[in-house]
């Protein structure tokens, strides 16, 4: 028995000198915080900085061996980081951080049981009252009096996304304050701009400018006129018939409403909706009383330029963006539904505009063009007034050419040229791979709910969350993210690294620390890339494409507009590279603010990069109405600008087609994961 118990107590000592054998770094100091957003209003971030950490043990300790090494990430993983408060943050406020689930991190590494943080570098806010409101915007009043309409127009770009409610819209009188209101919850712009609201956000401004109706028929200047052409226009409806009593019982009702003519003020003219730019001036006489009168049937006021063969203008271009397709690409799409067919180089209209006749602020109006309307864009030309500064795009639409004014759009793309230039750089990348019988690898550090928060962002936009540092050189200092599902080939491995090359990524060689060899997973792939995914983050668009083996041809099996992710600090944008896709599955759920209670979900889903999915229109679990509605607005979004978490928003057939289209080589996967049946990459530029 003394024999037994000896030898139990050697046993407990020599684990007690093996855990006590580490010389302990403070792991507080590589609790990384920071703080975004307006004073009073701020947010934190925190993660650990877990190379960091890791390295600086390794300094430490240096004959620690990699299973140490790999204990201490996963007790790294294992703690939970409890902030005392998370938002409505003040400068110079104290937040006292707390950590849980510590134990296995304590063997190796001092921690304490909180740490406190003071609140800085948050900007400095303006509260923003009605009065102070008010001055940011102006009212357009247009329509007759005590039956007028009202456009509020937004003379400061900090709050251009803000939407405003005009009450009792649709029946404004001349001399009378209208009530405006901020439509919605816009809390969050107004502090990404420095402004917190200060009150309901409703404010008043005068109603002027609407026409006026004469009080009685012979009040009107022009009546003999107007008679005779109603008599005109109806004898050329109804030929000879005998109408005249009709007629009269008609005029007698159409007399009480006529408009009496009268000068329009400049207020109203088209050419100040908006503020006038400064290299505007000379091409406007601001004093000029001038309507342009819009034909309110179809919007059109000019028949302006009608199209022939030649789709050139005839002004001199700054920049002509047509151009030919790329030859070895086809066009015969499996799935168009959303695919424009002649928007290879478009403009996205960002505030409400006119396009004009010609290209200057006194053409006539051809057609009134309204936000996240798209069209064919034939070039950039300077305006034809003498002197003239301002710059307008040449556009193609119902057959006509017009111009658009360029500080009210933006102009994008369908990129084939790059799209195909990218599809053979990692087709010769993985060529080259072959050649030299290397494997192509892919980064697996997918972690579902995982990743903590942002982290730091490199060159190309992307950051820590659900990435990997690719270091510059063995030195493990300067780095990039790599993010998961991202493809490389193994060009050196020693026993401190592994050296990768990556071809998006400049084409370089990068450092992996020897840990995080054991993520790279073989995908097997052993010939080129049939079939690819290109999206475009700022066209905020998508081409699909696959290889037609008989002809050696690329063809576009689909294309359409998406919405991309949004870098913020509760979201990241869509990373930039080329990635292997992982799998589809039927519906993807993600959580709520808390990071753990499933709130909604979304059909179609396709992994592609970490928790970064291709998938249908999400919505939170709610009634079917109110579900409804809320898909609904955020359909309409898409192809105007990236607002999503990290993942890429489709229109639910077009996604549903993607889905149906990658196949499914797995049917047995007892998770219900379908890997696509040919290897398959999306590339995001």
């Amino acid at each position: 028995m003394k024999k037994k118990l000896l030898t139990f107590l050697c046993l407990m000592a020599t684990v007690v000198l093996a855990a006590c054998g580490f010389k302990k770094v403070d792991a507080g100091n590589y609790l990384k915080t920071s703080f975004s957003g307006v004073d009073t209003k701020g947010r934190i971030t925190y993660q650990f900085n877990t190379e960091e950490l890791i390295t600086a043990f390794l300094v430490e300790n240096p004959k620690a061996d990699a299973k140490t090494e790999s204990e201490l990430k996963a007790a790294i993983a294992e703690v939970k980081i409890s902030p005392s408060k998370t938002e409505n943050l003040s400068n110079d406020e104290e937040v006292t951080l707390t950590f849980a689930n510590t134990k296995n991190l304590e063997k190796f590494v001092t921690i304490p049981s909180e740490k406190k943080v003071k609140v800085t570098g948050l900007t400095a806010v303006k509260k923003l009252n009605s009065e102070e409101l008010a001055k940011l915007v102006s009212l357009e009043a247009t329509g007759f009096n005590k039956k007028g309409k009202a456009k509020v127009r937004i003379n400061d770009p900090r709050v251009a996304s803000i939407r405003f409610v005009v009450e009792n819209d649709g029946q404004l009188e001349n001399g009378k304050d209208a009530k405006i209101k901020i439509d919605g919850n816009f809390d969050k712009v107004l502090e990404s701009n420095g402004y917190i609201l200060e009150g309901d956000g409703s404010f008043t401004l005068p109603v002027k400018g609407l026409k006026t109706v004469a009080d009685k028929f012979e009040d009107a200047k022009n009546k003999d006129e107007v008679v005779k052409k109603l008599k005109e226009e109806i004898n050329k409806n109804f030929g000879k018939v005998d109408f005249d009593n009709e007629f009269n019982n008609f005029l007698v009702e159409f007399i009480e409403n006529y408009p009496k003519k009268e000068e329009v003020s400049k207020n109203t003219t088209e050419n100040e909706k908006n503020p006038i730019p400064e290299d505007l001036k000379k091409e406007i006489d601001v004093n000029d009383k001038s309507e342009i009168l819009v034909d309110k049937r179809d919007n059109i006021v000019d028949e302006g330029k009608q199209l022939g063969k030649n789709t050139k203008g005839s002004y001199e271009y700054i920049d002509y963006y047509v151009k030919d397709r790329p030859k070895n690409l086809t066009f015969n799409y499996k799935y168009d539904k959303n695919s424009p067919k002649d928007m290879d180089d478009f403009i996205f209209i960002k505030t409400g505009t006119a396009i004009r006749k010609e290209p200057n602020a006194k053409s006539g109006v051809l057609k009134n063009a309204s936000y996240g309307q798209k069209y064919k864009v034939i070039g950039k030309v300077k305006t034809n007034v003498s002197d003239g500064k301002a710059e307008w795009y040449e556009v193609s639409f119902d057959g006509k050419l017009g111009y658009v004014l360029t500080t009210n759009a933006i102009k994008r793309e369908f990129d084939w040229h790059d799209m195909m230039k990218k599809v053979e750089r990692t087709n010769k990348f993985i060529r080259e791979a072959v050649e030299k019988n290397r494997k192509i690898y892919v980064l697996d550090d997918y972690t579902p709910l995982g990743g903590g928060s942002g982290g730091n962002k490199d060159k190309y936009g992307n950051r820590e969350n659900q990435s990997e540092r690719g270091y510059l050189s063995s030195s493990f200092k300067e780095f990039i993210n790599i993010p998961d599902r991202a493809m490389m080939v193994i060009t050196e491995e020693t026993d401190k690294y592994v050296k990768v090359k990556i071809d998006v990524y400049d084409n370089k060689e990068y450092y992996l620390q020897k840990a995080n060899r054991k993520i790279l997973k073989d995908t097997g792939i052993d010939k080129e890339i049939s079939r690819f995914i290109y999206v475009d983050r700022h066209s905020q668009n998508e081409m699909i494409i696959e290889k037609d083996t008989s002809s050696g041809n690329w063809n576009v099996v689909t294309s359409s507009f998406v919405t991309t992710g949004k870098d913020g600090s509760d979201s990241y944008a869509t990373p930039y590279g080329a990635f292997l896709i992982a799998y589809s599955k039927p519906v993807m759920q993600y959580t709520g603010s808390d990071g753990k209670t499933v709130a909604g979900d979304a059909k179609n889903a396709v992994r592609f990069s970490g928790g970064g999915y291709m998938h249908s229109i999400p919505s939170l679990f709610e009634p079917k109405e109110t579900r409804n509605q809320r898909k609904a607005a955020t359909a309409k979004k898409i192809g105007t600008y990236p607002e999503s978490h990290k993942c890429i928003r489709h229109y639910d057939d077009q996604i549903k087609f993607i889905y149906d289209w990658l196949g499914n080589s797995t049917p047995e996967d007892k998770n219900g994961f379908r890997v696509p049946e040919v290897p398959t990459v999306m590339i995001v530029k």
